[in-house]
């Protein structure tokens, strides 16, 4: 008996100590193709510091994983709030001291090491409503779902102090996918997301705003049929964020209103703002099927993409690599992030299961929002690839979500 039990207990270890090889090898894969991109699209311009500098970001990123994912699952329940807190000290104050970098406040500088606090607040605001949830909050109850949007707005809001709109996006899509993944009540997540639907239609001139107006009062009233005194409320916030779409518009920055001008008429300003989009999409266009061969792209070594290795970074192996290059990577995305939606399914608990829809859902905002951003299909913000764009803060918080992603996997049977 005593054997069979000491069997019985190493067989439990091994189960639980199973390493996630296959989201590991697949983060290494896309590591390295940015590593390739990057070094081609700085290759011409002789920037090699910018190449020898994300791969020290990559090798302590990398480490950092491992340790993440070998890491005790409680601990990353035990931080979320002092970690939540930390992170809302450092946004509060970049916002007010931070280094100012292309035109945003959004990096503390210690000597040559900048680092960006928003890549830290994405981390800690999914550990934060994770351990708030795993309380068994109810979602149904307006109450909680406030308490949700709160956690996730307050860094929003000190970030747009930067300003970042870039991110502040990526965390507004986080608290949908979020509410979503949680079991929010539907009426409460579509009082959320109309009034963003409808500031973005208003855009395209008054017509459109009357229709989406009258399309989400359509839903609030008759499919969803609740409190008359809510769905009212919810309408109301609807028209006002309808016919206040153009006073915000024309209190953004110069820069912020050419870049959605852009997104509707890229050849509006083809030598301005629109110049990043067109050079972009031609660099894709140029690849064809096999592209053009490594370190042989016209568009990209001769620097027509701005910031190439940067926002744009999809170009450099899309032209080199032709469609058959960007298809291998647009699938290894969609394979790490539906690998983050198997394993929210997969795992035993609450805070487990919203961490790894977070991190997921996360991924899948940037590639979506970037690949956009170089199709020009959405507004250039300042999205970057994840694992491929030039940028330790990020390409480091990257490998760290990778790595709790990996210990999620191997904890996928521990109830806490």
């Amino acid at each position: 008996m005593p054997i069979e039990r000491k069997q019985i207990e190493f067989s439990e270890i091994l189960e639980r100590k199973n390493f996630d090889i296959t989201t590991f090898f697949s983060v290494l894969l896309l590591t390295s193709a940015g590593f390739l991109a990057i070094f081609s699209a700085t290759y011409a311009a002789h920037m090699n510091n910018r190449f020898g500098s994300q791969l020290l970001f990559a090798a302590g990123g990398i480490a950092g994983m491992i340790v993440m994912a070998m890491l005790p699952v409680r601990w990353f329940q035990a931080i979320a709030y002092p970690l939540y807190a930390v992170s809302l000290a450092l946004l509060a104050f970049v916002a007010l001291n931070g280094k100012i970098v292309y035109g945003h406040r959004s990096w503390i500088a210690i000597g040559t090491f900048q680092f960006q606090p928003s890549e830290l607040a994405k981390l800690a605001t999914i550990f934060t409503v994770g351990a708030f949830l795993n309380k068994g909050r109810d979602l149904a109850k307006s109450s909680n779902v406030l308490i949700v949007c709160a956690i996730v707005l307050i860094p929003v809001a000190l970030i747009l102090k930067e300003p970042d709109p870039g991110t502040a996006v990526i965390f507004a899509g986080l608290l949908i996918v979020t509410l979503l993944w949680s079991g929010v009540d539907l009426f409460l997540l579509a009082a959320v997301v109309l009034p963003a639907l409808v500031a973005v239609l208003s855009l395209f001139g008054q017509t459109p705003t009357v229709i989406a107006v009258l399309a989400g009062g359509a839903i609030l009233f008759f499919i969803f049929r609740r409190n008359l005194a809510l769905t009212v409320l919810a309408f109301g916030i609807v028209i006002a964020i309808a016919f206040s779409t153009n006073f915000i518009y024309e209190h953004l920055h110069q820069y912020q209103r050419n870049r959605v001008q852009v997104l509707l008429n890229p050849e509006l300003d083809p030598l301005g703002a629109g110049y990043n989009v067109i050079q972009t999409r031609m660099a894709i266009g140029s690849g064809g099927i096999v592209g053009k061969g490594y370190l042989k792209g016209t568009q990209t070594q001769l620097r027509y993409v701005p910031k190439q290795w940067t926002d744009f970074i999809i170009s450099v192996p899309a032209e080199e690599f032709g469609f058959v290059g960007a298809v291998v990577i647009l699938l290894l995305y969609l394979f790490v992030i539906f690998r983050g939606v198997a394993i929210a399914s997969s795992v035993r608990s609450i805070f487990s299961s919203v961490v790894a829809i977070g991190i997921a859902g996360i991924w899948f905002l940037h590639v979506t929002v970037n690949i956009g951003m170089a199709l020009g299909l959405m507004p250039v913000i300042g999205i970057p690839l994840p694992f491929m764009s030039y940028g330790g803060s990020a390409l480091l918080t990257n490998l760290l979500m990778a790595g709790i992603l990996m210990n999620l996997y191997r904890n996928r049977k521990v109830l806490f």
